[in-house]
């Protein structure tokens, strides 16, 4: 399959890979399932019959909000901004709760448009993917202003001596953390679209709710 990225997309991933020496096997599966997420976009949001019932709507946005999310934790990894990448992370392992509990219940997509907790998405996380709900609890400690996060400006130089530097801004990761941090993002990638990819397929999904907009020729363009 022959993969097409956007320039930003293009040019984040060619950053990581340069700055960070990624496998090219990395590298290539990540650009791969955000490819997927673009043709997934083109699928869902162009019915042939034009109407776009609630459950549609939910599913353009989803891709749309994963797409988002998986560039913004590529562009925070680019300036070093740990906080906003573990914001994207968690918020993509949420959407991948969302589209859990839509397999589980079709029925329930429309209610998607309205609120559903973060704790029932992180449990339906967890349900398709055991340890993702732990891995959210981790990444909160580095956003919320509390534990970890109070500790952003710190860096231990030695433990047992208890010396430290403090750094006001950004600071770019290791090799290895940025290495890691990028993994993450592209399983996490992985995952959604697998999902996103059988719900667009399911018509008891798409069919689900009310009609609510029609797109007409213009949109399309």
């Amino acid at each position: 399959m022959q993969i097409s990225l956007l320039p930003y997309e293009r040019q984040a991933l060619e950053s990581l890979e340069q700055s960070l020496a990624l496998e090219r096997e990395l590298v290539v599966g990540f650009a791969g399932s955000l490819n997927e997420l673009a043709l997934l976009f083109g699928e869902v949001a162009r019915p042939s019959d034009m109407e776009f019932r609630e459950g549609r709507v939910v599913l353009v946005g989803l891709i749309n909000h994963a797409h988002h999310l998986l560039n913004g934790g590529m562009q925070a990894l680019q300036v070093g901004n740990g906080p906003v990448w573990s914001s994207c992370v968690r918020g993509l392992m949420e959407t991948y709760g969302a589209c859990v509990l839509i397999s589980e219940s079709p029925g329930t997509a429309p209610n998607h448009l309205k609120h559903i907790t973060a704790g029932k998405l992180r449990a339906a996380a967890e349900r398709g993917h055991r340890g993702l709900k732990g891995d959210i609890h981790r990444l909160d400690q580095i956003v919320h202003p509390v534990s970890g996060a109070v500790y952003a400006g710190f860096r231990s130089i030695n433990e047992e001596a208890k010396l430290a530097r403090i750094q006001f801004g950004l600071r770019s990761p290791s090799k290895d953390e940025g290495r890691e941090a990028v993994i993450i993002l592209a399983n996490i990638a992985s995952l959604i679209v697998e999902k996103l990819r059988e719900l667009a397929g399911r018509s008891d999904v798409v069919t689900q709710g009310n009609i609510i907009m029609v797109r007409t020729d213009e949109q399309s363009a």
